[in-house]
């Protein structure tokens, strides 16, 4: 298939690269990899690194982050009409854009346009491609680092090295979960640290918080419950997001609360937190999962709510509901469904 992969590249002429809407930082450092990958090493193509959504971090300090566009997906395949897309760190239409899925999938079929997916995430409701590679990495710029420097030997361009440093750090949380490839993770991390990636420096960049991400946390605080089952969770007040005036503050400050505590609460080893996001301009909540290694499956929980993810980790958007309270007693009938 990796072969296969490298055929449909070197015949192509216009090349467009996308993931994930909410972008983290694994999916923009996924996107750049490729797309700074190809242009070193096929001069000849024209790129195109697109995103229907700004990340929730500042992440301009990357190489070759200025030439990501962000748009409608949709606008820009018809605008560029490439001869391949490739989506990373997503394995589904609906997981890169928000609102034109089903128009961007008619579109690059009627298009004759050929399709790729590099992902590492549980194979829970992907669509068909004529081309997928999982190898079930821990994050999609190590599966991307494989497949362009291990298996096809190409040159590393430019700014290689923390970008592909960010991707894997961010989605092991510095090394933290259980990895059965850690002996190629860290012959990888050994080189780039070598080429001048840095940990500390990512950290410093990355690991700073507001005084409004401050009072996000208060809330979520607030309410954290313990389900009297096996799990916690949490949720964001019916308008208390409209409180805060920095929205990506706010983001990011529920997706720090879900990763650092939903799992280490009292003796419950997973959970769930809910909040306010409107979905196509209409009011709506999200969920993100979050669970120990082999404690449960949550990527599992997130497809039954149209999301999907890690097993460890995963989201659902659009949940519909009259009330965060309505919203979470949906999220525990799905719950329920899968004990």
């Amino acid at each position: 298939m990796t072969e296969k992969f490298k055929q449909l590249l070197e015949t192509a002429k216009r090349v467009l690269i996308t993931s994930h809407i909410s972008p983290d930082p694994d999916a923009v450092s996924s996107v750049l990899l490729l797309g700074t990958v190809i242009r070193k090493n096929f001069p000849d193509k024209q790129i195109r690194m697109v995103l229907e959504e700004e990340p929730t971090r500042d992440l301009s300090f990357l190489f070759g982050y200025k030439d990501v566009v962000f748009r409608s997906l949709l606008d820009a395949a018809k605008e560029f009409k490439p001869d391949l897309f490739i989506m990373v760190d997503a394995m589904n239409y609906g997981r890169v854009s928000r609102s034109d899925a089903d128009k961007l999938s008619s579109f690059l079929r009627e298009s004759k346009s050929k399709t790729a997916t590099l992902d590492h995430h549980t194979e829970v409701s992907r669509d068909d491609v004529d081309i997928y590679i999982n190898d079930h990495l821990p994050a999609t710029a190590q599966q991307i680092y494989k497949l362009a420097f291990d298996d096809w030997g190409l040159q590393k361009p430019d700014g290689y090295a923390q970008t592909t440093l960010l991707g894997i750090i961010s989605d092991t949380a510095r090394f933290k979960y259980d990895n059965p490839a850690h002996r190629q993770t860290f012959k990888i991390i050994d080189e780039l640290l070598d080429n001048g990636a840095s940990i500390e420096a990512l950290e410093n960049r990355l690991e700073r918080y507001s005084p409004e991400q401050m009072l996000v946390f208060s809330n979520l605080a607030k309410n954290v419950t313990d389900s009297g089952s096996d799990y916690t969770y949490s949720f964001i007040d019916d308008g208390f997001s409209q409180k805060i005036k920095d929205q990506t503050a706010f983001k990011v400050a529920c997706e720090l609360f879900t990763s650092q505590f939903t799992r280490s609460i009292g003796d419950n080893l997973w959970g769930f937190l809910v909040y306010p996001e409107e979905l196509n301009g209409k009011p709506a909540y999200s969920v993100s999962f979050r669970s120990a290694n082999r404690v449960r499956d949550v990527a599992e929980l997130a497809g039954k709510l149209g999301g999907g993810g890690h097993k460890r980790a995963s989201g659902a958007k659009g949940i519909q509901a009259t009330s965060v309270q309505d919203a979470v007693k949906k999220v525990q009938t799905a719950i329920e469904a899968t004990d």
